[in-house]
């Protein structure tokens, strides 16, 4: 989310340092947030795409979602790290009385979902409070985060790009390039490691 007028640029957390801020946040009782990160950063989807999901949705092992940007749906498999935070956050919520099926998984207190700049302010006192290094930290961390992921799972090479440009529902892998702002010097590091 850019400021009026300046142009700015999330980056993504390397999947170590977010799987290791994951257990910090979990440690220290900051559930939301826990919830959502670990979901973001494995579902790869867009902050308010999340922001929209309920128990229900993510009872199986998959689901469908409708994209807010392009309006195309998605089905998103669910794998057992997520699954496992799920279990751990509805069995909290059934233990306080707090659980409700049809309920957002990122509620506030009165049940509505949680907005995108509560995302964002939470977002920033994280990165500064666990000294995270990222550059303007967003809601879009996250899904920048599966993206870098999955680009260095299948080592750099575009073929992960063509399917991260499918996933994100970008018109062109160039965009997508952009979007997790790969460089062309890492690019040329790819060709110079074979």
């Amino acid at each position: 989310m850019g400021r009026r007028g300046i142009r700015t640029t999330c980056s993504g957390l390397e999947w170590n340092e977010m799987l290791g801020l994951l257990h910090q946040l979990k440690k220290d009782g900051r559930y939301k947030m826990y919830l959502f990160i670990c979901c973001g950063s494995f579902f790869g989807l867009r902050a308010n795409e999340l922001l929209r999901l309920t128990w229900q949705n993510v009872s199986g092992t998959d689901f469908y979602v409708a994209e807010t940007k392009t309006g195309k749906t998605r089905k998103i498999t669910i794998n057992a790290s997520v699954k496992e935070a799920l279990e751990f956050i509805k069995a909290r919520l059934m233990l306080r009385k707090k659980y409700q099926p049809g309920g957002y998984l990122f509620a506030n207190k009165w049940g509505a979902p949680l907005s995108l700049s509560y995302i964002n302010k939470e977002l920033h006192k994280i990165v500064k409070q666990y000294n995270i290094n990222t550059s303007n930290p967003s809601s879009h961390l996250c899904r920048k985060t599966f993206g870098r992921r999955v680009w260095s799972q299948d080592n750099h090479s575009e073929r992960s790009l063509i399917y991260l440009s499918e996933i994100f529902g970008h018109s062109s892998v160039a965009i997508t390039r952009r979007y997790l702002g790969i460089t062309q010097q890492q690019i040329a590091d790819v060709y110079m490691k074979l």
